[in-house]
C-alpha cells in the first residue's frame, strides 16, 4: 500500500496543475519509490488518486522506459549510454568493462541482488562519455558517471555505487560544468558556469541578474521605490509586452531546438482576449549530439527563470512549465531549487518583483519519450497521456496545452531573452548573418581531441569549431570521413564541406540542417554501415508508434542493416532501404518521421560504396523480387495505369539480376 506520505505528495503534485491529470508522470515516480517497481497493485492505488482505471494508468506507464512496469530491478540500475556520439567515444569498452566487473551480461541483476545492467538511448552526456547513468531504486535519484575510459575508472564508480554513497550527491561525477568555451565577445549564456555557486541566487544577482526582468516590467530596485515613495512619483514601465515581443522579433532570435523559428514570431500568433495562456520551456534534450541545454539548467538556472519571466510577461501568461526529460534529475533538483529561492524573494509568485504581477513556475519531469521533444507529443504528455504528437494546425499557440494559447520554447531560446532585451536588437544582430543572427551554443562530440560548448556567433565555419575550437581529431579516427552538424537526425556532411558557414541558410544549402548545432565528428575508422544501424536503431526504439510508417519502416530499416552488418546483405538492399526509407519520411503526424531516414538517405547518398562493399561480400547474396510501384498514365484513359520506373532505376542502383 501507498503510504500516508506517499499519497500526500501526490495530492500536492495535482495541486500544482490546472488539470490534476497532469500529475500522473510525477505520481508515478513517488509511487515507484516506494515499491521499488510498479507492479499492478501499485498502478491501481495511483489510478485511484486520479478516478483512472488501473489499465490506463498502466497504458500511460508502459509508454515512457523510466518505468519499471514489468519486473523489479536490483537496488541500483547501471544503464550504459552506447548511442552514436557515445559509440564514437568507446562505449563498447564500457559495456564490457561492466559487464566484466560485474560478471553479468546487459538484462541481468547481480545474483545478490544489488545490480542491474542495462542499455539505454542517449542521455545528453555526449561531450563526457563513455558514461553511465546510475538510478537508486529505494528513491528514485539518478546520477551521471562521465569519463569512463578506463578499467580503473568503471571500478572507482561501482566502489562508490557499492559503498551506499554513490548518491549522497546527484551532481554529475566526477563533479562540475564539463568543457566549454568561445569568444569572449559572444561569452553570456555560459558566462556564469565555472563561478562558485553559481546555480544560486545570490550569485546571479551580484552579476546583475534580474536587473533587466525589473527594468522592462517596470519593478523598481529597493532605492528606486524609496525615492518614488518619498516624493510621490509615478511609476514607469520600461516596456510593454507588445514591446518585448517587437524587440525579440526585430533580433530574429531564432529558436534553438530544431526548427528555427523567430521566436518573436511566434509570440505574435497568441490570439488576442483568449485567457489563460501558458509558456512551456522545452528542456526534454533527447537528441543525440545535444547537451547544452542540461549545462545552463544545472549551473545557471536562474538564467532561465528570468528568460521564462520575461517571456510570460510578454505574451501575459501567469504559469509556466518546464518539461525537462526525465533523465536530467540534477538539472530538475538545480531548477526546483532556484524556483524557491526565487519565490522566497518575490521574485516568481504573487506579486513579481512587486509589480502585482503573478507568474507559477513548475518543474515537471518527463519519463524517458525522445518523441516528447516534439512540441504537440510534449504538451500530451504534459496533460497526463502518452506521448502521441497532435495533427497542426491548430497550432500550439492557438490551441496548446488544455487548448489554450501555448507557446513552446528551447531552454537556449529562453536563456537569450534577458540578453537581448537588455542590449537591445541592434546589439543581437551584430552577430552572425541577416537571416542567422546572434550567437549560439555550439555542441561538438565525437572523434575530437576537445568534445564540450562553444559559444560562438552564427556563421563560424565546421573548419573552425572542429580544429580551432575542438582541437582536431583523435589520433584513433585516422582522419575526418563525415560531420553531422545539427544532431543525429541530420543529414550528413563529407570532409570536402568542411568550410561550410554554421548558419542556417548555408547548412542548409550544404544538404543539411543546422538543427540543434549538435557537431557530431566521424572519423575514417567508422563503419558507415554500423553508423547508419545505430541510428536507424534509435529511431526505431523512439518511435511513438502511433503512425504506422515511422513505427514499422525503422524496424524493417534496422533488420536489413543488421544483416548487411553481419555479412548477408542482399544485392538490392540498397534499393529496398531507400525506397522504405522514402514511404516513411513525411508520412506522420509529425517530423520526426523525416529525423528517422535523414541520416541513412544521406547516408547511402554519401557513402554508397561501403554499403556495396559489404553486400559484396555476402557469401551468396541473394535476390529478392520487388514489385515495382504503379503510378496513374495521366495520358490514358481513366482507370488505366502503367507501372512507374523499375525499383533500381528510380533510387539509382544497378539492376537486379532476377
Amino acid at each position: 500500500m501507498l503510504s500516508d506520505k506517499a499519497i500526500t505528495e501526490i495530492r500536492a503534485l495535482q495541486a500544482r496543475y490546472p488539470v490534476p491529470r497532469s500529475a500522473l508522470g510525477p505520481a508515478l515516480y513517488v509511487a515507484q519509490a516506494e515499491y521499488g517497481w510498479l507492479p499492478p497493485a501499485a498502478l491501481a492505488e495511483v489510478g485511484a488518486l486520479f478516478g483512472l482505471d488501473a489499465a490506463e494508468v498502466g497504458e500511460f506507464a508502459s509508454f515512457y522506459h523510466m518505468y519499471n512496469v514489468h519486473r523489479e530491478p536490483g537496488d541500483i540500475t547501471i544503464e550504459v549510454c552506447d548511442n552514436v556520439p557515445c559509440m564514437l567515444r568507446g562505449a563498447g569498452k564500457l559495456t564490457r568493462g561492466l559487464e566484466e566487473q560485474l560478471g553479468i551480461p546487459f538484462g541481468q541483476t547481480t545474483p545478490d541482488g544489488k545490480f542491474t545492467l542495462g542499455h539505454v538511448e542517449c542521455l545528453g552526456a555526449c561531450a563526457t562519455a563513455p558514461m553511465f547513468m546510475a538510478t537508486e531504486k529505494k528513491t528514485g535519484r539518478i546520477r551521471y558517471f562521465e569519463e569512463l575510459e578506463t578499467p580503473e575508472k568503471i571500478a572507482e564508480a561501482l566502489a562508490l555505487l557499492a559503498s551506499g554513497h554513490g548518491f549522497d550527491s546527484t551532481e554529475r561525477w566526477p563533479a562540475g560544468p564539463f568543457r566549454h568555451g568561445g569568444r569572449p565577445d559572444t561569452n553570456f549564456l555560459l558566462a556564469n558556469i565555472d563561478k562558485p555557486d553559481s546555480h544560486r541566487l545570490a550569485t546571479y544577482l551580484a552579476a546583475g541578474g534580474y536587473q533587466t526582468a525589473r527594468a522592462v516590467m517596470g519593478a523598481p530596485s529597493e532605492k528606486e521605490e524609496e525615492k518614488r515613495k518619498k516624493e510621490d512619483l509615478p511609476s514607469s514601465i520600461f516596456l510593454l509586452p507588445s514591446g518585448v515581443i517587437d524587440v525579440m522579433k526585430a533580433a530574429n532570435v531564432r529558436g534553438r531546438g530544431g526548427a528555427g523559428f523567430s521566436a518573436g514570431v511566434k509570440w505574435s500568433f497568441i490570439p488576442a482576449g483568449v485567457y489563460p495562456r501558458y509558456l512551456v520551456v522545452n528542456a526534454d534534450e533527447s537528441e543525440p549530439g545535444t547537451f547544452k541545454d542540461r549545462l545552463i539548467m544545472e549551473y545557471d538556472p536562474h538564467q532561465l527563470l528570468e528568460g521564462i519571466l520575461l517571456t510570460c510577461y510578454a505574451i501575459e501568461a501567469e504559469h509556466a512549465f518546464i518539461y525537462v526529460r526525465g533523465e536530467y534529475y540534477f538539472a530538475a533538483e538545480r531548477l526546483e531549487g532556484a524556483i524557491a529561492e526565487a519565490e522566497a524573494a518575490g521574485i516568481l509568485g504573487n506579486n513579481v518583483l512587486g509589480t502585482g504581477k503573478r507568474l507559477k513556475v513548475v518543474v515537471h519531469r518527463g519519463a524517458g519519450a525522445y518523441e516528447c521533444g516534439e512540441e504537440t507529443a510534449q504538451l500530451t504528455s504534459l496533460e497526463g497521456y502518452r506521448g502521441h504528437p497532435r495533427l497542426k494546425p491548430p497550432f500550439p499557440a492557438v490551441s496548446g496545452l488544455y487548448g489554450k494559447p501555448t507557446i513552446v520554447n528551447n531552454v537556449e531560446t529562453i536563456a537569450n531573452v534577458p540578453h537581448v532585451l537588455a542590449h537591445g536588437a541592434d546589439w543581437y544582430r551584430q552577430w552572425g548573418t541577416p537571416n542567422s543572427t546572434g550567437f549560439r551554443i555550439y555542441g561538438i562530440s565525437g572523434q575530437v581531441k576537445k568534445p564540450g560548448l562553444y559559444e560562438l556567433p552564427h556563421g563560424v565555419t565546421l573548419r573552425e569549431l572542429i580544429y580551432d575550437w575542438a582541437g582536431g581529431l583523435t589520433e584513433d579516427a585516422e582522419g575526418l570521413k563525415a560531420v553531422i552538424p545539427g544532431g543525429l537526425s541530420m543529414q550528413l556532411l563529407d570532409e570536402s564541406q568542411l568550410d561550410v558557414p554554421m548558419d542556417f541558410d548555408s547548412i542548409g544549402q550544404a544538404g543539411s540542417s543546422l538543427g540543434a548545432a549538435a557537431v557530431i565528428v566521424i572519423g575514417k575508422n567508422q563503419s558507415m554501415v554500423e553508423i547508419a544501424r545505430r541510428t536507424i536503431a534509435f529511431y526505431r526504439e523512439e518511435s511513438c508508434g502511433k503512425c504506422t510508417p515511422c513505427r514499422e519502416g525503422t524496424g524493417w530499416l534496422e533488420h536489413i542493416l543488421e544483416r548487411v552488418e553481419r555479412g548477408e546483405g542482399r544485392t538490392d538492399d540498397i534499393a529496398l532501404m531507400l525506397y522504405i526509407a522514402d514511404m516513411i519520411a513525411g508520412k506522420s503526424f509529425c517530423p520526426f518521421s523525416y529525423a528517422a531516414v535523414w541520416g541513412l538517405q544521406s547516408n547511402l547518398a554519401r557513402f554508397r560504396p561501403e554499403f556495396e562493399s559489404a553486400i559484396a561480400a555476402a557469401a551468396a547474396p541473394p535476390v529478392i523480387p520487388i514489385r515495382p510501384i504503379y503510378r496513374p498514365d495521366p495520358g490514358a484513359p481513366s482507370g488505366v495505369t502503367e507501372p512507374a520506373l523499375p525499383l533500381e532505376e528510380q533510387y539509382n542502383v544497378p539492376p537486379v539480376k532476377r
